[in-house]
């Protein structure tokens, strides 16, 4: 049976001719398959040559005013984090397109995506479910992550970091650091693996909390269920926070942070490669 989609959402770097090019080949498909909108990146406007009255022009800050059935991003993991960091609602199933060095969460090769678009407009594309979480610094709620939330002590500085689950109000870590990063299982392969953290399976739900380089050896990676709901301590210097490598905001000294789970965003699989894709990293 043939999928509909009515509107689709589509981001692509626009600092690369390829990406460009796969682009406005993904465009003439989607036209070509009878979708009834495409609101694309406003950074595209000036780099895509087609010319059609359903096709508009938005800023990506304003993706998530729009309901749409599909979002297709082509580029890197950066590329579709930057997309997703503005979607405080759930945003719409993804499938992301490779074009860069590494692209771990990216779905498919450029040569590969009417492929990919034909088994989404079959119906028969697989999706997997991967859960983002929330931020919270004095009552201040920080854009969800699906990467992580990474807290950083000034340059060439410590700051003693102190984390607890609600639940049983049990310290689960308690050191000086040059900071702490958090994240939900799709973000254990990205910055908290580079710092130590382990890699969890993409079927698992899940938040990793690691400290990086702390001063103490028993400071070591822990790994909770998604639904645990943390609070984290800056106990004693004014530290930087970035969402998804987005800095958000200051965490001032003696103050807390809270963490819990926000949402699932779904994502297009077409091949079950999750191992083979770390291989991308080994890459120079």
């Amino acid at each position: 049976m043939t999928k509909i989609l009515h509107k689709v959402i589509l981001s692509s770097r626009v600092d690369r001719a390829d990406a460009v090019d796969v682009a406005e080949k993904t465009i003439k498909y989607m036209l070509n398959k009878g979708v009834k909108e495409l609101l694309l990146d406003e950074t595209l406007k000036n780099k895509i040559t087609i010319k059609n009255e359903k096709i508009r022009y938005i800023n990506v800050k304003d993706f998530s005013k729009h309901k749409a059935d599909i979002m297709v991003i082509i580029g890197g993991d950066g590329s579709l984090l930057r997309a997703l960091h503005y979607f405080e609602k759930t945003p719409p199933p993804v499938l992301g397109v490779r074009v860069g060095r590494y692209g771990f969460l990216m779905e498919v090769e450029p040569e590969h995506v009417s492929e990919a678009l034909d088994e989404i407009f079959k119906g028969k594309a697989r999706v997997i479910a991967r859960p983002r979480i929330v931020m919270y610094v004095e009552n201040k709620r920080l854009p969800p992550v699906l990467n992580d939330y990474v807290i950083l002590a000034p340059r060439l500085k410590m700051v003693h970091v102190r984390v607890s689950k609600k639940s049983t109000r049990e310290t689960i870590l308690n050191a000086y650091a040059d900071g702490l990063i958090v994240s939900p299982t799709a973000g254990s392969t990205a910055y908290s693996l580079s710092a130590g953290g382990p890699i969890i399976d993409e079927e698992l739900k899940v938040v990793v909390v690691t400290p990086l380089n702390p001063m103490q050896l028993r400071a070591r990676p822990v790994v909770l269920d998604i639904r645990e709901k943390l609070t984290v301590e800056v106990v004693d210097r004014d530290s930087e926070v970035y969402s998804d490598g987005i800095f958000c905001c200051v965490i001032e000294e003696g103050s807390k942070a809270n963490i819990e789970f926000w949402d699932e965003v779904l994502f297009y699989r077409l091949k079950r490669d999750y191992y083979s894709r770390l291989k991308r990293r080994d890459y120079v």
